[in-house]
């Protein structure tokens, strides 16, 4: 006999934590593309963010310095991801897969190095979680999420600082010729989708897991981008569409594999991605201004 309270509550537990690093990469995503940057680059931020937690958590012996780590190694690569977009104007689209490439080589190489194997790392502490009476256990970056949705959502849209971001994602020439700088702006909706993909990675590694294992984003990144067009560049979208997806993830938790097999429920949130980038694309409006930039 199922008890159907206790799989809602399972099923609503699972969504919400699983949706929190897709969110929170997402809501990246919505800065980046605000200020006229491609966000394909999401992949690679949040797995050098995933791998820096665990590395700064080893060495450390302590998560919330591994947390420190990660966003700080994710805002380094997402830095240079902008130097050359910005200042060398490299295509934003073959930019964003190469870096998801290199994320993908240089993280297990530096595994390789440091624990002696590519396949993932040692055991590393892990952030503590806050208990929730009738819920559990549940991840301190959980909140933080939604707080990261609401700050983003009132600087892009209540702030003149986040109205100037979206004129440059808008017209980066519009917005030169009144006088605003569009390559600051342009480095910080970067900037900010590095951070946020770095505490989305450092989720994976030292929360979700207590390593890190190679590939352990598993296309999260890419699905972030499907969920940051989904929510139209809103970080209330953003957060929304993670749960859609989350929640997609979830079903493998409350549904028998005897009825449906395993290998189906995975697949469930990568068919989900593949139905948003077929259908719901037409309908969504990029920032005109998108892949942008301005001559030097």
């Amino acid at each position: 006999m199922i008890d159907w309270k206790v799989t809602l509550l399972i099923l609503l537990v699972s969504t919400i934590r699983m949706s929190t690093p897709i969110t929170l990469a997402a809501v990246g995503g919505a800065f980046s593309a605000r200020s006229g940057t491609m966000a394909l680059g999401l992949e690679g931020f949040m797995l050098m963010g995933a791998w820096g937690a665990a590395l700064g958590s080893y060495l450390f012996q302590n998560a919330f310095l591994g947390l420190f780590v990660g966003i700080l190694v994710s805002l380094a690569f997402s830095l240079l991801f902008g130097v050359f977009t910005i200042r060398f104007q490299v295509n934003q689209v073959i930019c964003g897969i190469g870096f998801n490439l290199f994320a993908s080589g240089f993280t297990a190489s530096m595994t390789q190095m440091i624990w002696g194997t590519r396949a993932n790392s040692d055991q590393v502490p892990t952030l503590p979680r806050i208990h929730v009476p009738g819920v559990g256990d549940l991840s301190i970056l959980i909140p933080v999420m939604l707080i990261v949705v609401a700050l983003s959502w009132f600087y892009l849209f209540r702030t003149p600082s986040g109205l100037r971001m979206r004129i440059v994602g808008e017209s980066a020439h519009t917005a030169d010729s009144i006088g605003l700088k569009v390559n600051r702006y342009k480095y910080l909706g970067i900037l900010i989708s590095g951070a946020l993909c770095g505490m989305a990675g450092s989720f994976l590694s030292i929360d979700h897991v207590n390593m890190f294992v190679r590939e352990m984003t598993a296309g999260r990144g890419f699905i972030a981008v499907a969920v940051n067009i989904l929510g139209r560049f809103n970080p209330l979208g953003a957060l929304w569409g993670g749960l859609l997806f989350g929640f997609a993830d979830s079903l493998q938790l409350v549904i028998p594999s005897a009825l449906v097999p395993g290998q189906i429920l995975q697949m469930i949130p990568y068919a989900v991605t593949l139905f948003v980038i077929i259908f719901a694309v037409r309908y969504v409006s990029t920032p005109a201004g998108m892949g942008e930039v301005l001559e030097h």
